[in-house]
């Protein structure tokens, strides 16, 4: 993350400190995307503690399955973009991609599996304040590995490229941060997701 690490930061000392201006914009961007993910956490709970059955009893909750799928694949995704990094601090660039190329896929198949459960969940987004929770709430992991992914593609492209090596590697750093966030905030939203109506049914 510090200034020597960036291709276009230009140090102004001998001895550079801090971050590059790209990695300050990750980390206010990743501030944000808590405070939107606490705001649907908060939304979920509180809907949840309402008079009536959560779902009310006309729907019925999907499967687990793919969101731990999802789950899964996106730790396995994470776990590659952090391997790449350390493999491209030892100079190790074709290993590095290889691991990039591992976690795309990875984080490709996340996506799918999310989006086949909103697929086949039996309900419209517009039906009730459940299945817009259930749809708002998927739709913003989607997203978040969404973008993940695009990341993911670009640091590859750079890594084939010649342009991410062991002396330049702040972009890889960057999307191995956003990573790690992506991998917290979709374990916290789909776990609301399918198990708030668990703690309705115990209720």
């Amino acid at each position: 993350m510090a200034v020597e690490t960036s291709r276009t930061a230009h140090p102004v000392t001998d001895t550079p400190r801090g971050a590059a201006m790209g990695t300050w914009a990750l980390w206010l961007t990743v501030i944000v995307l808590a405070m939107l993910v606490a705001g649907l956490s908060t939304a979920a709970l509180y809907l949840e503690t309402g008079p009536e059955p959560w779902p009310p009893d006309e729907f019925q909750v999907p499967g687990r399955g793919p969101a731990w799928l999802a789950i899964a694949l996106t730790t396995v995704a994470t776990a590659g973009a952090t391997y790449a990094l350390w493999r491209i601090k030892t100079a190790s660039r074709r290993l590095a991609a290889l691991s990039l190329a591992w976690s795309s896929a990875a984080l490709t198949g996340a996506v799918i599996a999310l989006v086949a459960s909103l697929a086949g969940a039996g309900f419209r987004w517009d039906e009730h304040a459940y299945t817009s929770a259930y749809w708002s709430l998927t739709g913003f992991v989607i997203t978040f590995m969404g973008v993940g992914l695009i990341v993911l593609a670009a640091v590859l492209t750079q890594t084939v490229a010649g342009l991410v090596d062991e002396h330049r590697h702040l972009e890889l750093t960057n999307a191995v941060i956003y990573l790690w966030f992506v991998l917290g905030s979709s374990t916290v939203l789909l776990a609301l997701v399918h198990y708030l109506p668990a703690a309705g049914e115990g209720g």
